[in-house]
């Protein structure tokens, strides 16, 4: 039995999928470790590789990403080079969403110590401070730099 030809629909989806993915909009790629030259020889010193040897080999700059401080900025490819920016609001609001499950999971975790019938003993009042550190999380001015509370009782 013949394949049946792709309806105009997949051809659709699959030309978009496609077009998605055009090489100018490629992040560049990251200098490899060892560089295979035509002749079959090879070599492994990147700092010893020229831009034609780089090309040759089907890569293109920029070659690193550049600095940025993980805390307040990101870095984008914007299809011909890096973009360092500040995190826009969604980015932030995503970051806060995963604080506060984290804070969350922890608040769950030492419920435990919030049981009448548990004796705590010394570690009482370190629980509560703990725990009352963990509520206070979201007054931090910035998601990406949380400085979370460690507690003293085991």
């Amino acid at each position: 039995m013949p394949a049946t030809p792709p309806t105009s629909r997949h051809r659709l989806r699959h030309s978009l999928t496609h077009n998605a993915l055009l090489p100018q909009r490629h992040h560049p790629r990251t200098l490899p470790h060892r560089i295979r030259f035509p002749d079959g020889s090879t070599r492994t010193d990147a700092t010893t590789f020229t831009a034609d040897e780089l090309e040759r080999a089907g890569y293109s700059g920029p070659y690193e990403r550049p600095e940025c401080d993980p805390t307040t900025e990101t870095v984008d490819w914007d299809g011909a080079a890096f973009l360092v920016r500040p995190y826009n609001a969604a980015e932030l609001e995503a970051q806060w969403a995963k604080v506060r499950e984290q804070r969350n999971q922890l608040l769950q975790s030492s419920d435990w110590t919030q049981i009448e019938d548990y004796d705590l003993g010394a570690d009482c009042e370190a629980w509560v401070v703990y725990r009352q550190a963990l509520r206070d999380i979201g007054d931090q001015p910035n998601p990406f730099a949380i400085t979370w509370p460690a507690t003293s009782a085991a």
